[in-house]
């Protein structure tokens, strides 16, 4: 789920002939139940969203079905076959340069149950395949081939230089990279940036689904986000993507897995762990994908321009909300 543009919508004149400007906010948004499965029957008066610490109003909730390509109509209960465009997905995979046993065996070991899931994903869904080792490179891009998906994957355990990927129709991201700047990303979090910034143009929401060991800087005994991230972050709110991250070294516990937590929360993803049971991990990423709401809010007024808090709470017993943490003004 995942931040969006901001619809302007000029409103009647008022009585006087000014011009009142009622600017409208475009949310992604999951709500699970505690084990993950989707929440689909939500409405405007069951969400509480502050913009800024100021109460916002529900204008609309629409629930996406994601999970399958059909829908029952409500007034004749016809089962009704919907032509899709499909989800978009970007899977980007952190392959150690360093080639750490505990990462890349972690990484080997994942790969069945990637398999498992991007089979699960719709026949119209499309994926692309980013690695970033030294820095970025794009192995794949948007595509509905299974096997060409996870043959990307495979060789991304590799660290060489991938051939150019073939041309695809419209959304592309290869047309939207930044070659240089892909070159100069010198850590994870400047490719998600590098990312973030191809995205924006695509419309609708994306998934991001994140194969790494970790981010943000271990210093003092906590782990610290850059300055970077927190533009990627923006940046990727700004696209409508959420960060999945699959955590995948082979390990109970590493300290970076603060960062691929923080990233899936800040973003209205998810973070799952893979190393005791990736089909259990799996199977949660499955069931928190079946389905997202677009959530259309009125900016409250007061607010001034810039950045602000965002908290989203459901007022239902045990639901989860996975939504952004900020909303920044477009300008």
């Amino acid at each position: 789920g995942v931040l969006a543009a901001v619809l302007v919508a000029s409103a009647a004149h008022a009585q006087f002939g000014e011009r009142i400007d009622v600017v409208r906010i475009l949310l992604d948004m999951r709500v699970t139940t505690i084990n993950g499965d989707a929440i689909g029957d939500l409405t405007p008066a069951d969400f509480d969203v502050r913009v800024g610490g100021k109460r916002a109003e529900v204008e609309s909730v629409e629930w996406i079905d994601e999970s399958s390509s059909y829908r029952v109509d409500e007034s004749s209960g016809d089962v009704v076959i919907e032509q899709r465009a499909g989800r978009l997905f970007v899977v980007f995979v952190q392959t150690d340069f360093a080639r750490n046993n505990v990462r890349v065996a972690g990484q080997m070991g994942f790969l069945p149950f990637a398999e498992k899931l991007i089979d699960s994903f719709n026949p119209e869904d499309r994926i692309a395949v980013l690695q970033f080792d030294s820095h970025l490179k794009l192995r794949l891009d948007f595509t509905n081939d299974k096997e060409d998906v996870m043959a990307a994957l495979k060789d991304s355990l590799r660290i060489d230089r991938p051939p150019q990927p073939p041309v695809v129709p419209e959304p592309s991201l290869a047309s939207r990279l930044d070659r240089e700047d892909m070159k100069k990303a010198a850590d994870s979090e400047a490719g998600l940036l590098v990312v973030g910034n191809a995205l924006r143009s695509i419309p609708g929401p994306k998934t991001l689904l994140l194969l790494g060991w970790g981010l943000g800087r271990l210093s003092g005994g906590a782990v610290h986000m850059t300055k970077t991230y927190q533009y990627a972050r923006e940046a990727l709110d700004a696209a409508r993507t959420a960060i999945f991250t699959i955590d995948v070294p082979h390990v109970d516990y590493h300290d970076l897995e603060l960062g691929l937590q923080r990233a899936a929360a800040d973003t209205g993803g998810l973070y799952v762990k893979t190393y005791r049971f990736p089909q259990i991990a799996i199977e949660r990423l499955q069931r928190t994908l079946a389905g997202h709401y677009e959530v259309t809010l009125v900016r409250p007024k007061e607010l001034k321009s810039g950045v602000h808090d965002l908290v989203v709470r459901v007022k239902r017993r045990g639901a989860v909300v996975l939504a952004p943490v900020t909303y920044k003004d477009r300008q």
